[in-house]
């Protein structure tokens, strides 16, 4: 037991050693990256200055989209440490971290200590994982509450203590509220379908009668009630039909009724070719892994098998649940990268204790480490490619820690395949993980303050303080979420909405000059309002593909002085 302990505590300590510099390197090295990182910022700056816990603002209007729980968090963070973007990424690093840990424990309880580590490691290397760890947004901390309800829901199942049993699911309905505190239902929905599926595929659905649903409801109820009081105080039921039916009911229900509701909405099959990419460079186990998991294993004690079937049910009812709801993104499937990384390491586990593996697994771990060495001679000219798309300013340095970074990822990767080949799997997974790390912290600490420039709405936002004098109104015509946060969480000032040429007008007859930006997609919001023939471009940007930055001004004097046209990007028209 005391061995066990130990190779437990070598084992955290080696993964802390890891983790820590991987998440919390970089959080604070680049502005606010569209599109989600400004209007999550925004709102939680908002919920600080006006106190409002209850009900999320965005540039001072309701924001139902999730209820408050991580802005508040985000909240808390600005009031410690002060409003800026340089630690508004402090909650998704830490609720990404603590993620991490909790994978750690319950793959340590269901399998051992080695499964354990490699299960928090691939979770915190998966590609999507890592970066929304590096992002201002909600995902990040409804993955950890619900990470937390399946792991104590698992140690209580198995638990022959009555009283460890009702403990342990008490706190699995807490956590599975916290979830939905972050991000609605979908916090319950795919925790209690992961369970459900388990239960009926481990043939002990009377487990629902120990489970005592009517407590988890009568907890829900108590922590739930009040706020949706203050939601119905403050609102009435508008606020509540925002947030119940265009944010929940028709996000999820497919087909024309569903597309009332903003969102990503993307076809059932969206998620067989957005999983794989999403859990790079992992997913390309996947295969083995998958077929690993459905097959008979020489391990027959309960934690182990029962551990195997609980991460099968929590992934696929996750993923086909994910794939009926209407809209889709990526990072939607957070909660469900955790079971996989389990199954992940599960499988290769199993290659270091079959010794020698069998031809097929061979070919595939193979594989693994021949496309690490590809990325890694690739990254070298992708890095040349990128600094042509980008006029980026960089020092001689940096283009030979990149060259570095390649040959030392070639050179790892080839030697796991020596190792390979000399059936040693304990160095080959060494040296094909090093380099995965080594990119990703990488990319944290060099890749994105180099692009911050072409990203980050810092640049644009000290023009629009620069050009619009400090006691004028600040318009903006058909704003979306990202300009509506981004211009007041830089600027302090709030934006004056419109909506329409028609509103325009109103505004056109004032004899002052007046100032309206946009965040315009394919310039259309520009046309219209160069159509007026009272308008005229002062400041534009590009940003991404196919969005602009723009100012116009009433002023034609004004527009044409101050014109500029950013790194030689010749898309502007010259102004009327």
């Amino acid at each position: 037991m005391r061995c066990t302990q130990n190779h437990v505590l070598k084992n955290l300590i080696l993964l802390l050693v890891i983790v820590i510099p991987l998440f919390f390197l970089g959080i604070s090295n680049h502005g606010l990256w569209s599109a989600d990182e400004p209007r999550v910022a925004e709102i939680g700056r908002e919920m600080l200055l006006t106190e409002n816990w209850a009900v999320p603002t965005l540039n001072q209007k309701p924001f139902l989209e999730e209820p408050p729980l991580y802005y508040g968090a985000l909240a808390l963070t600005f009031k410690a440490f002060g409003i800026s973007d340089k630690v508004a990424r402090i909650p998704s690093a830490f609720f990404a971290f603590a993620s991490v840990l909790v994978i750690f424990f319950m793959a340590n309880f269901l399998f051992g200590p080695r499964i354990a580590f490699f299960s928090a490691l691939i979770l915190a290397t998966s590609g999507e994982y890592f970066r929304v760890a590096h992002t201002v947004i909600v995902d990040s901390a409804l993955t950890f509450f619900i990470v937390s309800s399946m792991g104590l829901f698992i140690v209580g199942y198995l638990s022959d203590s009555t009283r460890k049993k009702l403990l342990c699911y008490i706190l699995m309905y807490v956590s599975c509220n916290l979830a939905f505190f972050t991000k609605g239902f979908i916090g319950i929905v795919i925790p209690g379908l992961g369970i459900l599926a388990f239960l009926v595929a481990d043939r002990n659905i009377k487990e629902i009668f120990k489970m005592r649903l009517w407590l988890g409801a009568l907890i829900f109820l108590v922590m739930t009630l009040p706020w949706f009081i203050a939601l119905w105080h403050q609102g009435g039921t508008e606020y509540l039909d925002v947030f119940l039916v265009h944010n929940h009911l028709q996000r999820f229900i497919p087909g024309s009724f569903s597309h009332e509701a903003s969102g990503h909405h993307h076809p059932f099959y969206y998620y067989l070719i957005e999983f794989p990419v999403g859990f790079l460079p992992w997913s390309l186990l996947l295969l083995p892994v998958v077929s690993y998991a459905f097959s008979k294993t020489a391990r027959s004690h309960a934690p182990w098998e029962k551990g195997r079937l609980f991460a099968k049910c929590w992934f696929f009812a996750g993923i086909i649940f994910l794939s009926i709801a209407s809209t889709k993104r990526t990072l939607y499937l957070m909660p469900i990268f955790a079971p996989i990384a389990m199954l992940t390491s599960v499988y290769i586990e199993s290659t270091l204790m079959s010794q020698p593996i069998n031809r097929i697994n061979k070919a595939f771990l193979w594989a693994f480490a021949l496309v690490l060495a590809m990325i890694g001679i690739g990254a070298t000219p992708i890095y040349i490619y990128i600094k042509r798309i980008y006029p980026l300013d960089t020092s001689v340095m940096l283009f030979v820690s990149v060259a570095m970074l390649s040959l030392l990822m070639v050179a790892f990767s080839l030697t796991s395949i020596w190792y390979l080949w000399h059936s040693n799997l304990r160095r080959y997974w060494a040296l094909t993980t090093a380099p995965i790390i080594a990119g990703l912290v990488f990319a944290a600490v060099l890749v994105a303050p180099l692009m911050d420039r072409h990203k980050s709405f810092v640049p644009f936002c000290q023009e629009v303080m620069a050009t619009v004098p400090h006691d004028q109104t600040f318009f903006a015509y058909s704003p979306d979420e990202t300009l509506r946060g981004a211009v007041p969480f830089y600027t302090g000032h709030y934006l004056v909405e419109i909506s329409g040429l028609d509103s325009l007008a109103d505004i056109m007859k004032r004899e002052e000059l007046f100032f309206v930006m946009t965040r315009d997609k394919r310039r259309k919001a520009e046309g219209e309002l160069l159509s007026t023939g009272r308008l005229f471009v002062v400041f534009q940007e590009k940003m991404g593909i196919d969005r602009t930055l723009t100012i116009f001004s009433k002023n034609a004097t004004t527009a044409l002085s101050k014109i500029k046209i950013h790194q030689g990007l010749a898309f502007m028209e010259e102004a009327p």
